[in-house]
């Protein structure tokens, strides 16, 4: 077969030309729409009947076609309108720049804590959250710190990390951040990302109980590191801020698994932070705690040696308390509790005589010494020892006034106010600096207390700045200071421990 007659075979039979049938145009609506030639054969043309396409014939109107369910063709494009000059713009209604600004900040409340990020997976979140850590939190911690702190390092390494702490680790993030830039409880931004929050942690959980029930792991410096970052993470947040005990008792019991608070510091010392933080949480949380109702005051007393070595470890963040001062403190929960265990003996006791012993050497302290021995700045380290000076006596003195351990004296009245001026005056002295501001969350709730008894300004400035340094440091245990003392101001209690009724941690 030639190629001419294969070419003539593959052709379509050619048809006679037909009459115009329907309308004038030359071309099919089909053939036009597909940009064909079209033969134009009537009644269809041929190219519509080859290709099994039933063709719309030629009328001057286009036909209609039927179109699936919800499915649309073309739409209808609005023209653009002339743009308004100034003068158009002066004349708009004053109302109009009330709506465009409650739209603004409508759109802003709707920008999720981690922007950019819509769908994501559990591994976007904890790369987010580290960057959140060293881009956010961490630059603003290194440059508000009264002296180089070697608890105050970047998120690194986040890849050797046992699931649990890096799960945790999100969790405190969008918590932080939730602190910082949002106190609407209702608002649903904020419960949905804190959904996510909730989702983190609870994998963090599993994670942790996994490490525990692994004979393996159980012990390790991980699981260790995992409980105190819990800790931590829980105290952030309003929801389980209430956890603390839980977590300080399972980290006692994983120490008592490796021979003991000393055994550990002794043969890991890496691991003294750990220790000191736990230590820090547990004896501040005992001041804000009924007397009955402490974690372990004496054993904490007895390992008074072991807290003041880990105090040596360096700077502990926003707490420039001298460790004197803090095992005062120790002492002072050790003696309240001691007195109201024994009643009414102590007022003849030795736990009296032990007690106003303890308040005088507190008195004697000399915060000029102290800051002596410090690096620059002086006049600051020098102003946060009176400040810890001044609210460990007031502390001091109502506590054990409260448990019974000394009398309500004229001269013990006298002290209080000498030092309770002082520390008010302190407090709004360093509240002018960005450094020192956020260096007295324990001196402000002793403050509050005695506020009860001054001035309703004093009082709005303390619950204030309890505010302000929620929103600074993206942590909601100042917040709950300030339920309580507000709970205390509407009483009729008067007592130390009629303002802190239930055992609570409001230090971290």
């Amino acid at each position: 077969m030639t190629a001419l007659a294969a070419g003539q075979l593959a052709l379509p039979p050619t048809t006679p030309a037909q009459t115009a049938i329907g309308g004038g145009r030359r071309q099919c609506w089909e053939c036009q729409r597909r940009r064909l030639v079209c033969d134009s054969a009537r009644p269809v043309c041929s190219k519509c009947k080859m290709n099994g396409v039933v063709c719309p014939g030629y009328e001057d109107r286009k036909p209609l076609t039927w179109l699936a369910p919800n499915k649309v063709k073309t739409r209808t494009w609005k023209r653009k309108g002339p743009s308004t000059d100034k003068s158009d713009a002066t004349r708009r209604n004053p109302q109009d720049g009330q709506v465009e600004a409650a739209k603004l900040a409508s759109e802003k409340q709707l920008v999720h804590i981690f922007p950019g990020h819509e769908f994501r997976t559990e591994t976007c979140d904890i790369i987010e959250a580290t960057l959140y850590w060293n881009e956010q939190v961490y630059p603003s911690m290194v440059s508000n710190q009264l002296s180089q702190s070697p608890w105050v390092i970047p998120v690194s390494y986040i890849h050797y990390m046992q699931p649990s702490i890096q799960h945790a680790l999100v969790a405190m993030a969008i918590e932080h951040r939730m602190a910082r830039i949002s106190n609407k409880r209702n608002d649903p931004f904020v419960a949905e990302v804190r959904s996510r929050a909730f989702q983190h942690r609870s994998t963090a959980v599993q994670a942790l109980n996994k490490d525990i029930q692994d004979e393996r792991t159980r012990m390790s410096d991980f699981t260790l590191s995992s409980v105190i970052v819990f800790l931590y993470g829980d105290l952030m947040g309003s929801v389980t801020a209430s956890n603390w005990r839980f977590h300080l008792n399972g980290f006692a019991a994983l120490v008592s698994l490796r021979g003991g608070w000393e055994d550990l510091c002794r043969k890991t010392p890496p691991l003294k932070i750990l220790v000191l933080f736990c230590k820090i949480v547990e004896n501040f949380a005992n001041t804000t705690s009924p007397a009955d109702d402490q974690m372990a005051p004496v054993t904490n007393f007895e390992l008074r040696d072991l807290v003041s070595d880990a105090f040596e470890t360096g700077y502990y963040p926003f707490l420039p308390c001298p460790a004197e001062l803090f095992i005062d403190i120790i002492h002072v929960n050790r003696l309240r509790f001691l007195a109201v265990r024994q009643g009414d003996k102590v007022a003849t006791g030795s736990i009296e005589s032990e007690a106003e012993d303890l308040l005088t050497k507190i008195t004697d302290f000399s915060p000029e010494a102290w800051s002596e021995t410090k690096d620059e700045p002086r006049e600051e380290h020098l102003m946060m020892t009176q400040v810890y000076q001044s609210a460990v006596v007031l502390f001091g003195i109502s506590s054990l006034q409260s448990a019974g351990a000394i009398s309500f004296s004229a001269g013990w009245a006298a002290v209080k106010k000498i030092h309770s001026c002082r520390l008010l005056s302190l407090l709004k002295k360093s509240a002018a600096s960005p450094v020192l501001r956020s260096c007295t969350a324990w001196p402000i709730i002793v403050a509050g207390f005695e506020a009860k008894s001054v001035s309703p300004t004093i009082r709005a400035f303390i619950l204030g700045r309890m505010e302000e340094e929620s929103r600074e440091l993206g942590v909601y245990l100042p917040l709950a200071a300030k339920e309580v003392l507000e709970r205390f101001y509407a009483s009729s209690g008067t007592l130390w421990d009629d303002c802190f009724d239930a055992p609570r941690a409001l230090i971290t």
